[in-house]
């Protein structure tokens, strides 16, 4: 029997060498190799994000501690984008304003300075228009805040025979749609403007555009230096006393982004100096008591921890 198995091998070995010198091809079956596993990234992406800041500042402008009646915010914020393709995504956002101390403005009572919130939903388009330019396109709705005490109130007075007072119900939300466009320059330098049309609480344009430059300190440090500028154009009464359209603030801001240890974490310390604009200066002009509800020059300062996702 093993001499028979013996003689079989060889025949077959036999048979493939003739096959070989006859000039006939052999095909030999390779094993298919096994795919490695593609890794799909999720098409949702966004930032979380929670600090402190030592000044209330909306818009550039910084309120004063007669306005808020106390200095210091917590802000707090999510930014989500969810990308359909290449070029477009839809983006949305959530943030608030707390206030440490003081919620009555310039310590009067009956009138509050709410903490601000603030929501954002739009479209957003990389490289479809332009090379390097982003394109945001959406609406915002802001409650509280300083342009939540600029909205129209809405008089819904209830007479208090006992007390002889009118208790007044307000609003102070404001809606707007808004155009974003950011455009990264040759040179690690970036500008960009949004602008706001309000068409509830306030109907008007805000304005603000903005220039600036990043850099790269080490592998885990950047240094960012931006400088920007707000105005309005029908935002205000332009007989109003209090308030007036042009110029609002001008702002130079330095921001030193860390990455962590940890994955996705960065802390970013930053200061910034603001100016008031001509509407602003215009409203510390026309306080009755000489209080200034907003600082002439005010210097803020704080830092935030980003987790990016």
């Amino acid at each position: 029997m093993q001499t028979k198995n013996i003689i079989s091998v060889a025949a077959v070995v036999a048979s493939f060498a003739g096959a070989a010198l006859a000039g006939t091809p052999v095909k030999i079956v390779a094993p298919t190799p096994v795919p490695a596993p593609v890794a799909t990234s999720s098409p949702l992406s966004g930032d979380i994000y929670a600090g402190y800041a030592s000044n209330y500042t909306c818009r550039g402008i910084v309120a004063s501690h007669s306005l808020t009646e106390g200095d210091g915010i917590i802000p707090a914020s999510v930014d989500l984008n969810y990308k359909l393709d290449d070029c477009n995504s839809v983006v949305g956002a959530a943030s608030c304003t707390f206030l440490i101390s003081g919620h009555h403005m310039a310590g009067e009572r009956d009138f509050s300075f709410h903490n601000e919130t603030d929501f954002l939903f739009g479209w957003k388009n990389r490289d479809g228009l332009l090379k390097n330019l982003s394109t945001t396109l959406g609406w915002n709705l802001i409650h509280g805040g300083l342009l939540g005490n600029f909205a129209r109130y809405d008089y819904n007075a209830t007479w208090m025979s006992d007390e002889d007072v009118y208790i007044r119900n307000t609003h102070s939300v404001i809606q707007e749609f808004y155009l974003t466009l950011d455009y990264g320059l040759p040179g690690n330098w970036f500008a960009g403007v949004t602008m706001s049309y309000a068409f509830q609480g306030m109907t008007g344009w805000w304005f603000r555009p903005h220039v600036g430059y990043q850099a790269a300190i080490c592998s885990d440090i950047d240094f960012v230096l931006s400088a920007g500028m707000s105005a309005t154009s029908s935002y205000f009464d332009n007989k109003s006393l209090f308030m007036s359209n042009g110029s609002q603030a001008w702002w130079l801001k330095a921001e030193l982004p860390v990455k962590l240890g940890a994955k996705n974490l960065s802390l970013v310390p930053f200061v910034s100096f603001n100016w008031a604009g001509e509407g602003a200066l215009k409203a510390n002009r026309g306080s009755d008591r000489g209080d200034k509800p907003y600082k002439n020059f005010g210097v803020v300062a704080g830092a935030g921890l980003v987790y990016s996702f």
